[in-house]
């Protein structure tokens, strides 16, 4: 397609892409197949268009599905002489967004139609509007996807014996649009914070996509508290697939001859490295006819052992949520029954300058609340040597 687009082996690649499943192109897209029955039923119902030295600009999906049905011809409105590629461009765009339209854009293919009119140089505020589409926070969402998937695919890449280069692909990414908007909520709240948690959640949650974490296990892969990488996965990691960042440098101590400590690694370097490690790996067993069987082994042995070491450290970090949930939950408790009696501090002056309250309901209330107050003392106490000020207030609360 780079090469020749023209040729006819390029054309039927084009062909096949067009008839394929978004998430697995080799497959007959079930969408593709719905419009090739509607139009054995109902024929071409609108025509495609094309250029006047016959290129076909739109209506491809539909030519593909009358040479399926063995159709000779199709109808097309031809493109005045002065047409050019801007004026195809808009056409498309405009047609492909038409609601009445029989196939929607994939995941991928919006993020690249997106992509492709920032290329042609077209304003922010112009794509919102052809997209129907809102600056903050969808443009900025897709924005930052595609450039992470880009990166992921770069990053992927292994030279194979033969000099060529063999990576992920885009669509591979297809299926992960949910996961990917929320690491691109996630990573992007904290990164005002703290960026270098933001990155060790980025990494973490990419290489979760690889080995195929549901939305469950992936939610528990954090930024926060040191970072899930740091926290939880790292101390797992055996030496045979540990990034060669985790082992710091020597550092020489000024002043002190002979004498060294070991340097800093920082956690999100470690946490990149291992990504690219699962990257590669991915990379090598999607192509696995460019590698040895040696090699092929090697990464599916990896992908295996980190999808286990993943899945550990996932579960440790579940129950370490829950033991915290667990610790704080007391407080939380005080801390939103405090908030109820503040508002019935504003309800009673509300009630008070309005004439009047009921006193009885009142003074029942309070005496329910002073029984409780007793217990959360006596219960707070038990076992603790050391009283906090809060807790002596209770008790001499309580008490009085």
């Amino acid at each position: 397609m780079d090469n020749d687009p023209w040729s006819e082996a390029s054309q039927d690649y084009l062909e096949q892409l067009l008839m394929g499943d978004p998430f697995a192109p080799l497959k007959e897209d079930p969408a593709f197949r719905a419009l090739a029955e509607d139009i054995k039923e109902h024929g071409q119902n609108d025509p495609g268009l094309i250029t006047p030295t016959g290129i076909l600009v739109n209506g491809n999906t539909r030519r593909a599905a009358l040479s399926k049905l063995r159709k000779e011809h199709i109808r097309v409105g031809v493109l005045p002489e002065d047409w050019s590629w801007d004026d195809v461009g808009s056409l498309e765009l405009a047609l492909q967004l038409r609601k009445e339209h029989k196939r929607d854009y994939s995941f991928i293919n919006f993020l690249l139609a997106v992509d492709e009119q920032v290329v042609r140089g077209k304003s922010v505020e112009d794509i919102c509007k052809s997209f129907r589409i809102k600056e903050d926070p969808t443009y900025k969402r897709c924005r930052w996807i595609l450039a992470f998937v880009k990166e992921a695919v770069k990053r992927s890449e292994v030279s194979t014996p033969d000099g060529t280069a063999v990576g992920m692909k885009l669509v591979e990414f297809e299926r992960d649009q949910g996961q990917l908007e929320e690491l691109w909520r996630h990573f992007t709240q904290l990164d005002k914070n703290d960026p270098d948690g933001a990155a060790q959640l980025r990494e973490a949650r990419l290489v979760g996509l690889l080995l195929d974490l549901n939305k469950v296990q992936m939610r528990n892969i954090s930024g926060e508290g040191g970072g899930f990488y740091k926290a939880y996965l790292a101390p797992r990691l055996p030496e045979s697939i540990k990034p060669t960042s985790a082992v710091p440098a020597s550092v020489s101590i000024p002043g002190l001859s002979g004498v060294v400590v070991p340097g800093a690694a920082p956690a999100a370097t470690e946490a990149r490295e291992f990504a690219d490690k699962i990257l590669k790996a991915r990379a090598v067993t999607a192509a696995p006819d460019h590698f040895t069987r040696e090699e092929v082994t090697k990464a599916r042995e990896l992908v295996t052992k980190a999808r286990i070491l993943m899945r550990d450290s996932i579960r440790i970090a579940e129950g370490s949520a829950k033991k915290n949930a667990v610790e704080l939950a007391p407080a939380d408790q005080i801390s939103e029954a405090t908030d109820a009696i503040e508002r019935s501090v504003a309800a009673l002056t509300a009630a008070r300058s309005t004439g009047g309250f009921d006193r009885d309901a009142l003074d029942e209330n309070l005496l329910r609340l002073r029984a409780e107050l007793e217990k959360l003392a006596r219960q707070a106490r038990r076992g603790d040597r050391e009283v906090g000020d809060g807790l002596k207030w209770l008790i001499k609360a309580v008490q009085a």
